[in-house]
């Protein structure tokens, strides 16, 4: 057998050890058995955060997990510095976004330059005009400020998961919500005015005989990450009965974008790819669970349609397109694979369709989004479609 060089397996050893998520090394002190590696003291740990993961991969963040981070990068830091740390935060969001940050008083922006990179708090902590300096030095580092962007969107940004309604094709009566502790964690979900309580740091949640799954199509179907909304299907099951899945999708209104703007902003058509899982029920009431983990959303820059393909396995390949600020769409099928019993009408091979799609971004005042979500239904001749997708 061929074996692996043995920079390769230090490395590996290194990963392992510094993974950026919940430590895995469970020696003394954290060791992880290997020569006295240890994970790096400094890394910071949400463990809120890392609970979530296992339900949404969506940025969630309250004030205590931002807080919590700016402390743990302000180790080391000497100097002056406010105990505003969620205004320390936006800040050195801003430093990193490439914005700028005239005026901003020397207790909130020294610190905010430390965590942003000790380097540059260095560089421009003495400067005359600070905030010119902070602009220079994100020119000349540009490549290392957009790593940092990326980290602080994902440690800085308060976004309070609890805010969003996920919409569910069974009506909007049933919007899913998200309930938070004090840390963030995740600790419940009320479907239709129904509560139910998280079961440790499992995606299941129960309300007395009945528990409710909630499956992301993020984690379910590979699709990549989601940061600003999720997608997929949930399942409630009583008494041991498993009921249908039901598909969701929603995300924050703060990070929505509006069609109109993205038809503004975009210069060529987009292209997005993603996954799509759903349901098929027949006239007989039973009920196909579909998927395509290879599905894809177009936006025209020429009408603003935006055209969703998927090409399920076990039933048809469809395309559904929809006008700008509508919800009608047209959808066609095609290449029929699955059961007997689930076609539509011999004489169908296209018809109406709903569909609602929400666009999303880290900078939603400049029109381009980097994610979408949405729902899809059909019905006719006594078959009926529900599909959630989502795409980056």
């Amino acid at each position: 057998m061929r074996k692996l060089p043995y920079y390769l397996v230090l490395f590996s050893l290194l990963t392992a050890c510094s993974d950026g998520g919940t430590p895995t090394c469970v020696g003394p002190n954290g060791a992880c058995g290997f020569d006295g590696l240890t994970p790096d003291p400094n890394r910071f740990i949400d463990p809120a955060a890392n609970s979530n993961k296992h339900v949404t991969r969506m940025i969630a963040l309250n004030d205590a997990q931002v807080t919590a981070y700016v402390q743990n990068k302000l180790n080391g830091y000497s100097g002056d510095g406010s105990d505003d740390y969620l205004a320390i935060a936006q800040t050195a969001l801003q430093i990193a976004n490439g914005e700028s940050v005239s005026g901003v008083e020397a207790d909130i922006l020294n610190p905010a330059m430390y965590v942003v990179n000790s380097g540059l708090y260095v560089v421009c902590s003495g400067a005359t005009d600070a905030a010119a300096c902070v602009s220079d030095w994100g020119t000349e580092n540009a490549s290392l400020l957009a790593q940092r962007l990326t980290e602080l969107r994902a440690r800085a940004d308060l976004l309070d998961i609890s805010s969003v309604d996920f919409a569910t094709s069974t009506g909007s009566d049933t919007n899913l919500t998200f309930s938070v502790d004090a840390s963030g964690k995740i600790t419940g979900v009320s479907v239709g005015g129904t509560d139910y309580a998280r079961n440790g740091n499992s995606n299941t949640f129960t309300n007395g005989d009945s528990t409710l799954t909630y499956n992301s199509g993020v984690i379910s179907q590979d699709t990549g990450i989601l940061s600003y909304s999720d997608f997929g299907v949930y399942q409630i099951t009583t008494g041991g009965v498993a009921g249908n899945n039901i598909p969701f999708a929603g995300g924050y209104e703060t990070q929505k974008i509006a069609e109109n703007d993205i038809q503004t902003a975009i210069s060529s058509d987009m292209t997005f790819s993603g996954a799509a899982v759903g349901t098929v029920t027949n006239s007989e009431n039973q009920v196909l669970d579909i998927a395509d983990n290879r599905a894809s959303l177009v936006f025209s820059k020429e009408t603003g349609s935006s055209t969703l393909n998927a090409n399920f396995s076990n039933w048809y390949n469809i395309s559904v397109t929809k006008d700008m600020n509508t919800t009608d769409a047209n959808i066609t099928f095609s290449g029929y694979k699955g059961p007997e019993g689930y076609q539509v009408s011999s004489d169908v091979s296209g018809g109406t369709a709903s569909m609602n799609i929400g666009y999303y971004g880290p900078n939603p005042e400049t029109g381009i989004p980097t994610e979408a979500t949405g729902l899809v239904g059909f019905s006719d001749g006594g078959i009926d479609m529900s599909v959630a997708f989502g795409v980056k």
